[in-house]
C-alpha cells in the first residue's frame, strides 16, 4: 500500500516581499526631540521678535500718545491724563492670529500703578492699535496710528464722555458784571480770575455740567440715561448730584462743527444749546482765552 508523499514547505525558498523600515526607540526619541526643539524655537521667536512701534498715536478724542524705543525690545509710551503726564514701559511678546500680530503684556507705569496691561494689534506699520486697560472700563485708553476722521472724536459722547465739549461757558453780560466788580465777584481776587481759579462760570465737564455761581450745582450723565444722537448732534440729559442741583434734570444739545444746530445754522466751531423751561433753546457761548483783557479798560 502506497502512502501519500508529504512535502514539507519549510525547505522551499520564500517569496520576495517589500522591505519594511521599522522605527526604533532611538529614532522616535530623535523625532520627539526635534519637535520639542522646534516648539522652543518658535516660542523664542515669538518673544524676541521686534516690530517698530515708534511714533505718534491718536485717540478718537484727539488726545495723543508717543511711543519710542528704549533698548532691545523695551518701549516707552508717554501720554496725558486728567492727573497729569504719565509714561510707562512695556515689552511686547508677539503671536499671529488671523494675519494680525498681537501682544498682551504688563505695563510698568511712572506712577507705580502696576495693574495695567498693554494690548497691541499690529496689521501693518500704518495700522496699529494699542489699548491700555486694568479691568476698569472707565480707565481704558485706546490709541491708533490713524488720525480720527472729522467729528469722529465726538462719538464718545454716546458713552457719557462729554470731554470733547468740555469748557467754561459765559456771556458778554456776565463778563461785564465781573469786570464791574473789579474782578472780585464771588469773593475772588483779580489774580484768581486771571489764572482761572474760580468756580463762578458754568461749564460742560467730562461727565456732566457745573452751573457755576447760579447755585454751585453739579450734574452728571448717568448710565441709565445716556446721550442720544439726533440729526448729527447729541441730546444730553444730566442729573443733579448735590444740594446745589436740587435733584434737577437739565437737557443740553451738543453740536459738533459743521453740523446744523437747533437754530438751523451751522458753524465751524462746536456749540452748546440748553433746553429752557419754556420749551425754547438757548445758545451758550464758550469763554474765550484771556477773556478779561477785553474788559480791563472798560
Amino acid at each position: 500500500m502506497l502512502l501519500p508523499l508529504i512535502v514539507l514547505g519549510g525547505c522551499s525558498k520564500p517569496a520576495a516581499t517589500s522591505p519594511t523600515t521599522l522605527q526604533t526607540p532611538s529614532t522616535q526619541s530623535e523625532s520627539s526631540t526635534a519637535s520639542t526643539s522646534q516648539k522652543i524655537a518658535n516660542e523664542a521667536q515669538k518673544e524676541t521678535e521686534i516690530i517698530d512701534l515708534s511714533g505718534t498715536y491718536y485717540s478718537i478724542s484727539s488726545d495723543t500718545a508717543i511711543i519710542k524705543l528704549l533698548q532691545g525690545n523695551k518701549w516707552e509710551i508717554s501720554y496725558s491724563t486728567l492727573d497729569g503726564d504719565v509714561s510707562a514701559t512695556f515689552e511686547p511678546k508677539w503671536e499671529t492670529l488671523d494675519k494680525i500680530k498681537k501682544s498682551n503684556t504688563p505695563m510698568q507705569k511712572s506712577d507705580e500703578y502696576s495693574e495695567f496691561n498693554m494690548l497691541i494689534e499690529y496689521t501693518d506699520e500704518s495700522d496699529i492699535e494699542i489699548t491700555m486697560e486694568d479691568g476698569n472700563p472707565t480707565h481704558t485708553m485706546i490709541f491708533s496710528k490713524q488720525k480720527p476722521k472729522e467729528n469722529e472724536q465726538y462719538e464718545v459722547v454716546l458713552q457719557g464722555d462729554l470731554s470733547p465739549f468740555a469748557g467754561q461757558l459765559s456771556t458778554n453780560e456776565f463778563n461785564k458784571t465781573i469786570a464791574d466788580s473789579r474782578f472780585t465777584l464771588g469773593g475772588y481776587s483779580p489774580d484768581d480770575y486771571y489764572n482761572n481759579r474760580t468756580t463762578v462760570f458754568p461749564a460742560i465737564t467730562e461727565n456732566g455740567y457745573w452751573n457755576g455761581m447760579t447755585s454751585h450745582g453739579n450734574f452728571e450723565v448717568i448710565a441709565s440715561d445716556l446721550p442720544k444722537k439726533v440729526d448729527g448732534y447729541f441730546e444730553v440729559r444730566v442729573h443733579g448730584t448735590n444740594s446745589g442741583a436740587n435733584n434737577a434734570v437739565l437737557t443740553f444739545f451738543l453740536v459738533p462743527p459743521n453740523v446744523s444746530g437747533l437754530d438751523g445754522t451751522t458753524s465751524n466751531d462746536k456749540r452748546v444749546f440748553q433746553a429752557l423751561a419754556n420749551g425754547e433753546t438757548q445758545l451758550m457761548e464758550y469763554q474765550k482765552e484771556k477773556w478779561w483783557t477785553e474788559y480791563q479798560s472798560q
